[in-house]
């Protein structure tokens, strides 16, 4: 967790449950359900799989296990 990720869990990192496969959307969609307090910044962060961004229409599978994904929230600036 980066940022005001790790501010609104408390904590650098989350472990969840999810059936595999699935969309990087369909991840999105569940960490909005599963921590509310993210449901703004899923909504316009970016999800990174092992140091690389990924689109919301990546599936994520058996391969991706135990993978590191995080969840980059949006950021502003000059």
């Amino acid at each position: 967790m980066f940022a005001g990720a790790r501010e609104r869990v408390g904590s650098d990192s989350i472990e969840i449950e999810v059936n595999l496969p699935l969309s990087v959307l369909q991840l999105k969609q569940e960490l909005a359900v599963q921590f509310e307090t993210l449901r703004s910044l899923v909504e316009f962060g970016r999800i990174a799989i092992e140091n690389e961004f990924v689109s919301d229409s990546t599936i994520i599978d058996q391969a991706h296990n135990h993978s590191v994904i995080a969840l980059i929230p949006p950021v502003s600036g000059g």
